[in-house]
């Protein structure tokens, strides 16, 4: 028989049609994955087949889909001898059966009977189909979870089997009269042992006698034992009396329990005396640790003091050295300051004299100045507007940048109109006759003398005359200029509190690195608000400001074509004051630099002189309570101290060491318990002897011996008679074995069709192996390696790898006798392992040769190299 299409609708969980075609006639693979409906459509051609349409049983309702009152509807198309068939079968609603065929269609009960003399099976009962009605078809069917269980075939199946084994070796012969023969040896056989080999009837009666008289010897003989070893306990009870008694009466117990608490009183004094001598040994080396602690502290101090005056002295020797390059700075700085002011001078001079070229050009150019300052006044209010914001962080002090900025101009100043006062004075120098003399406003010149005449003099020349000295008009305003230069700068130093202008200027310098930052925003602010003469403006912000306050700023005027005289060029004066000033500025920042090197050189000496006279105090102390001898004196004494302690301590130790406090409690505390003990085990012992003997005498009364004796005799009768039994027993159970080995010798030769085509699969799966079959043609008996072993008692797997064998084995029987087979296999092989899982699927493939074969599984990575047809489900 071959499967060629099957249509499934309505059917379980196929609700939408479910269509199998290209059915081959070998092996034929559907891999799925589980909960897909393999298992279903087994299920489904099984219905079609072996399922009345008209049933309406449990089983075929449950061939609706959960919950739809539908029609299950299962079309097949399959091959037989006699040509191709189409069976369509629809259940419950408008349930219909049609079959067509070579011989034409048949309906109704017609097709099902029909369907029963193609394929050979039974028609099903009112519960539905079962194994027996299924046939040899439903043997060689598989579905899932029963692959590895092979039982008796149902009555038809067997019928069918043995017909196309009695066309192989004919009718079983001598069967009746054999039988009847055994039946009477098993009836005469179950008077001696049950089926299982049990004893039963007068065998087992027999036994149990023998048992039970075997039981009362062996229980007098154990009353007998117990009466001797009553006998022997009694004896060792009573010793152990007499020895008890002797140990609490002993008088060297007494002596001993004395001596030991002596022993104890001495173990005390040593403990005492050896926590007093580590007492003493701890104390003696915490002074003697102390006092070289002390020693290494001293040491350290001394180590320190030197490293310190050597640190003082380099400190010393680096700022007289930085002393000279000071003094080189403030030399090279007046004279930058000199420079500056010989250059300033003659820029003012050349201004002055293009005063008179600028006068046609003064209105113009003061509007573009005003303009200009301006300008300047914006980006001056940004910036001081930026100022305002970092001065907030910085604790101000009287003399900070802007007032050092403030005395450098009033020096300045002083200088300025020294250089000016001198400008305008008259030099006399007075060179004189021996023994002439000559006065200036009434004080005498000495000869050499230099003077400047800044104001009105009169010198008188004795002899000669008086000569009248006026100074050019103009000179008493610049001495009048510098003196209030002088008094601003003497005012100003009074107001910031410093002596003299180098106090004022280290003060400034003190502050300078605080003020790192705003240096260079009012630098830039300063070069903003320069003082500006044409404008009439200081320098400063707040000039600037007040300047332009009722001013309107102005737009910048074109110069007129016609020009006035031709300017002075002044690029050659400013360019040297420029240059003055940069050199001025030059020698400020060096000197600057050169006094805070030298207040860094300063601070550093005098640390390492405050670090010396620290150290010099801390040793100083420190030897005072407490000279280097004395020290040294007192750690001798301590180190001998402590060794004194420690022989002490150990002397101590070894003398406690001898004497156990511990261990002689414990022994003495042993021996008092060991007396308690052995009082309170005296009257005990005694009841225990009192009790043995009583016992002894109960026992020995009653004759245990002569017991033990009758009962001895009564057992050995009793077995002669169970053996008597015994041996008519296994003769019959010899006789039935050789009857049932005769008959097993035939039907050995009944089944050896099946045998002879199971064999090649055996030997290939189980080499060396063989297997036998029962008379009910289940697997019975494998024997491999001069074992026999019972199928049912084989792994699962093997037992799973028998069972698709003996169907593939019953497959090929039928179809040499012409009768329809095929093999369907619902996961099966799953207790396989690898080795045996391919070599049954290389059977397969060679059965697929003569039948067709269709696997339903969900391993297929498993059959990915089995060469198959495989059919999808959909």
């Amino acid at each position: 028989m071959r499967i060629r299409r099957l249509s499934i609708e309505n059917f379980r969980k196929f609700r939408a049609p479910v269509v199998l075609d290209g059915f081959s006639d070998g092996l034929n693979l559907v891999c799925e994955p589980n909960e897909s409906g393999k298992s279903t459509v087994l299920e489904a051609l099984r219905a079609a087949l072996f399922e009345r349409y008209n049933s309406k049983s449990g089983r075929i309702r449950s061939f609706r889909p959960h919950g739809d009152d539908v029609a299950p509807t299962v079309t097949v198309e399959f091959e037989v001898a006699s040509g191709r068939w189409q069976l369509a079968k629809r259940f419950l609603q408008g349930p219909s059966v049609t079959l067509d065929g070579p011989e034409g269609r048949f309906t109704a009960e017609a097709a099902e009977e029909k369907l029963q003399a193609l394929l050979g099976f039974n028609r099903a009962g009112n519960s539905g189909a079962d194994d027996d009605s299924r046939g040899a078809l439903g043997l060689l069917w598989v579905e899932q979870g029963q692959s590895f269980q092979l039982g008796s075939p149902a009555e038809t199946a067997r019928r069918t089997l043995e017909e196309a084994l009695a066309s192989e070796v004919g009718a079983v012969t001598g069967g009746r009269r054999a039988k009847a023969v055994q039946q009477q040896v098993e009836k005469a056989l179950a008077d001696f042992y049950t089926a299982t080999g049990k004893p039963t009837g007068r065998l087992k009666q027999a036994q149990d006698a023998a048992a039970a008289s075997r039981e009362r010897a062996s229980a007098c003989a154990q009353e007998l034992m117990q009466f001797d070893e009553v006998l022997k306990r009694l004896e060792t009870k009573r010793n152990e009396q007499r020895r008890l008694v002797r140990d609490i009466e002993d008088p060297e117990a007494d002596k001993e329990l004395k001596a030991l608490d002596a022993d104890i009183e001495r173990a005390r004094r040593a403990a005492d005396a050896l926590r007093m001598a580590d007492l003493t040994c701890r104390s003696a080396t915490a002074d003697r640790e102390a006092l070289d602690k002390r020693a290494e502290v001293r040491a350290g101090l001394r180590t320190a003091l030197l490293k310190a005056e050597a640190a003082a002295r380099a400190a010393l020797e680096n700022l007289n050295a930085h002393a000279e390059r000071l003094a080189q700075a403030r030399r090279a700085d007046q004279a930058a300051a000199e420079a500056l002011d010989t250059a300033r001078t003659q820029l003012r001079q050349a201004e002055e004299r293009q005063d008179k070229a600028q006068a046609a050009r003064r209105s113009a150019a003061d509007r573009q100045q005003l303009a200009a300052a301006f300008a300047r006044l914006d980006r001056a209010n940004g910036l001081a507007a930026e100022i305002a914001r970092i001065e907030a962080r910085i604790a101000g002090s009287r003399m900070d940048e802007a007032a050092d900025a403030r005395l450098r101009k009033l020096e300045a100043a002083v200088i300025a109109t020294r250089a000016t006062l001198d400008a305008g004075a008259a030099s006399l120098s007075v060179t004189l006759q021996p023994g002439a003399a000559i006065t200036l406003d009434g004080a005498p010149l000495e000869s050499g003398t230099q003077i400047s005449l800044t104001r009105d003099a009169r010198i008188d020349i004795p002899g000669v005359g008086t000569l009248a000295f006026r100074p050019p008009a103009g000179s008493d305003a610049s001495l009048a200029r510098h003196r209030a230069a002088s008094d601003d700068l003497a005012a100003f130093l009074g107001a910031v509190g410093h002596a003299d202008p180098a106090a004022a200027h280290a003060a400034a310098r003190a502050r300078t690195q605080d003020e790192t930052a705003l240096a260079a925003l009012r630098s830039r602010l300063e070069a903003e608000c320069p003082a500006d003469p044409a404008l009439g403006l200081p320098a400063g912000l707040d000039a600037l400001r007040g300047a332009l306050a009722g001013r309107d700023r102005p737009e910048p005027l074109a110069l007129d074509a016609a020009q006035p005289p031709a300017e002075i060029d002044l690029r050659p004066f400013r360019t040297a004051e420029i240059e003055a000033t940069a050199r001025r500025q030059a020698a400020l920042d060096s000197l600057q630099k050169a006094e805070m090197r030298g207040v860094e050189l300063q601070g550093a000496s005098d640390r390492a002189e405050g670090d010396r006279l620290r150290l010099a105090q801390e040793l100083a102390a420190d030897l005072a309570p407490l000279p280097d001898a004395d020290l040294e004196a007192r750690q001798a004494a301590a180190r001998a101290d402590e060794a004194r302690a420690l022989v002490d301590r150990e002397t101590a130790g070894r003398a406690a060491a001898a004497l156990d406090v511990e261990a002689l409690h414990q022994q003495r505390e042993r021996m008092v318990k060991k007396r308690e003990r052995l009082q309170a085990d005296l009257p005990n012992l005694a009841g225990e002897v009192a009790r043995l003997e009583e016992q002894a005498r109960t026992l020995g009364g009653e004759g245990p011996g002569q017991r033990a004796e009758a009962a001895r005799e009564e057992a050995e009768a009793a077995e002669a008679a169970h053996a008597r039994l015994k041996d008519e027993g296994d003769a019959l159970a010899l006789l039935l074995g050789v009857l049932r080995e005769a008959q097993q010798d035939a039907a050995r030769r009944y089944l050896r069709p099946i045998t002879r085509r199971m064999e090649p699969f055996v030997r290939r799966l189980l080499p060396n192996a063989s297997l036998a079959f029962t008379e009910d043609y289940k697997p019975g008996l494998l024997t491999r390696g001069g074992r026999e072993e019972a199928a049912e008692l084989l792994s699962k797997g093997t037992q799973e790898q028998l069972a698709v064998l003996t169907r593939i084995a019953f497959a090929d029987l039928l179809i040499d006798k012409g009768k329809p087979a095929s093999l369907v296999l619902d996961d099966a092989l799953v207790f396989s392992d690898d080795d045996r899982f391919e070599v049954m699927t290389d059977i397969l493939a060679d059965a697929a040769r003569r039948m067709q074969v269709i696997i339903l599984s969900c391993r297929a990575s498993a059959y990915r190299t089995v060469d198959a047809t495989r059919l999808p489900l959909g």
